[in-house]
């Protein structure tokens, strides 16, 4: 198992350092709002928490050619988060076979690496109710350097109303002395970016303790 490796510029087409995330998350949603009527959101962690086996696998019919793993949590009605870890299956055109979850039992010994949360809420205008489907994508930035590099980044599909919650961890392991991070968002709906943040928000030490709240706006027509 080795860690994926893409380069870590950050604003390529579709926001993600890997669609991959996004196409596990698809798989995961769909499999949520079929068995969990408590659903309120989820979230797959992205850089630096996954990591990617290439393989060809039978699995029944199917043809496994990929194999994501990672981290995330779940959020249901009444307040309650469950931390997980997931599996996904990918076929040779990249798209998600199928995923498994399981909780992290933390009462049994069992936890995630200590790491630093940026958490928060993003909103944007009221419209129409949008189909199912829609993804808030956010990433960490270093932007202390000529690129853009990506700290962390997640991928949030909800199943409620907005404003839509985040959480991003960045390992302790991480050190952050000296580096300028801002938090960049975007709401994606079928590979189309329909609300955005204009700029990365900036972050300081304190946003390391208290929630963030993102407002995001239509995107600006192209000239």
């Amino acid at each position: 198992m080795t860690v994926l490796s893409a380069p870590a510029m950050a604003q390529n087409e579709n926001g993600l350092s890997s669609l991959d995330i996004s196409r596990c998350a698809g798989r995961i949603g769909v499999d949520l709002r079929s068995v969990d009527e408590a659903f309120v959101a989820f979230a797959l962690d992205g850089l630096p928490w996954i990591s990617t086996e290439e393989a060809q696998v039978s699995v029944g019919t199917q043809i496994v050619s990929t194999t994501i793993t990672g981290s995330g949590w779940l959020r249901r009605r009444g307040g309650t988060v469950t931390y997980f870890r997931y599996t996904c299956l990918l076929d040779a055109n990249r798209q998600a076979l199928m995923a498994h979850m399981g909780a992290i039992e933390r009462r049994v010994g069992d936890s995630s690496p200590p790491a630093t949360t940026i958490a928060g809420t993003a909103s944007f205008p009221k419209t129409p109710p949008l189909p199912r489907g829609i993804e808030l994508r956010l990433q960490v930035l270093d932007t202390s350097g000529p690129m853009a590099e990506i700290v962390a980044e997640q991928v949030v599909r909800s199943g409620w109303p907005q404003p839509m919650p985040f959480a991003l961890r960045i390992p302790k392991t991480v050190s952050l002395k000296d580096r300028k991070l801002a938090l960049a968002a975007r709401v994606v709906l079928a590979h189309k970016t329909i609300f955005t943040l204009a700029n990365p928000r900036p972050l300081d030490p304190g946003d390391l303790e208290r929630p963030i709240e993102l407002v995001l706006e239509p995107p600006l027509a192209k000239p």
